[in-house]
């Protein structure tokens, strides 16, 4: 069931002002708990215009995600777990969610986290990760491999290959992969892959894979990923599906990717990876610490190891951790 948040922002038009008795009336809730909804929207960032003689409109269309449709989307595309998915109109972060009903007992295996949301996302490296509410796309799910935590290596890549080519073959925008973690598009940062794992049942391992896509978002000065960034709105010429349909593609896209990793680990994906790489065959910088390098991407090998090469020819492999990649040609690069 929708919240009262969730109906407000249904209710709001575009075209109109409304005033907060206005919107009372039609949602049957008092004035004063719509006024309260009102501006804790309007400080998370929706495009919201308010005017004190006429009230309160949409400075553009905004839709929710409908539980049903989204249902009627996943199992249309051949979603197995299109029963497991929970809808959110805020939390800290669908990852942590997760994790607290793993810790609860709930068998979290395809189980899916959506918010429209997130008021304490996690980006890597502790960089936080937020978007305007109704303006993005940002879920976890949850996988059980039966696997050791020293055969995870790659992950988060092969997710990567699954989010960007199920982009690209919806939109038509241009999206690659930033190693080790991020979805680019015109140098930009345009969504990024966060994995957790849990070995506490072992031999197999839980993981937890958050992901964020910005699609049309009007607050993009509020990111704080490290690098520039831009939506999937910026980069497409016609107008993007639904954000539901968005959603019943990319998560198909990443349950079959998780699968096929449970089979066959990243060396399946390697290639198709390295073929979406924004950073081959270019200059690179890696920095960990007081510590910096540059050489040119050569892409990823069978462990998902990035490797640079050398001005003197030699190739070295660098893991992720704390390490950062940039590029050096990249002059907008923060």
């Amino acid at each position: 069931m929708a919240t009262d948040r969730t109906r407000l922002v249904q209710t709001l038009r575009e075209d109109e002002f409304q005033t907060v008795a206005q919107l009372s009336a039609a949602l049957k809730i008092d004035e004063a708990t719509v006024a309260e909804h009102l501006q804790q929207l309007e400080q998370d960032g929706l495009p919201l215009q308010s005017a004190s003689d006429c009230g309160f409109r949409l400075l553009e269309g905004i839709t929710p995600i409908d539980a049903g449709n989204l249902v009627e989307e996943l199992e249309k595309a051949a979603f197995p777990y299109a029963r497991q998915v929970e809808i959110l109109d805020t939390v800290d972060s669908t990852s942590d969610w997760l994790s607290r009903q793993q810790s609860g007992g709930v068998d979290i295996h395809g189980k899916a986290c959506i918010t429209e949301f997130q008021s304490a996302g996690r980006g890597r490296r502790g960089r936080n990760w937020r978007g305007s509410p109704y303006c993005h796309l940002m879920f976890s799910m949850g996988w059980r491999f039966q696997k050791e935590v020293v055969e995870m290596t790659g992950l988060s890549l092969s997710v990567g290959v699954a989010v960007a080519d199920s982009l690209r073959n919806l939109s038509g925008a241009p999206v690659g992969l930033k190693w080790p973690n991020d979805l680019w598009c015109g140098d930009r940062k345009l969504g990024g892959i966060l994995v957790d794992l849990n070995t506490a049942s072992k031999p197999d391992t839980q993981a937890i894979v958050g992901i964020g896509i910005n699609l049309h978002e009007p607050g993009l000065e509020h990111f704080d990923p490290g690098q520039p960034v831009t939506d999937l709105a910026s980069n497409v010429q016609d107008e993007l599906p639904s954000r539901t349909t968005i959603v019943a593609v990319v998560m198909t896209a990443v349950a079959r990717g998780l699968d096929r990793f449970g089979r066959h680990q990243f060396g399946c994906d390697r290639d198709r990876f390295n073929a979406l790489d924004v950073f081959a065959g270019r200059k690179v910088q890696t920095s960990s610490g007081k510590t910096s390098l540059e050489g040119m991407g050569q892409g990823v090998d069978e462990f998902g190891r990035y490797r640079l090469r050398f001005s003197n020819g030699s190739i070295e492999t660098i893991i992720s951790g704390d390490l950062s990649l940039s590029l050096v040609d990249q002059r907008s690069s923060a």
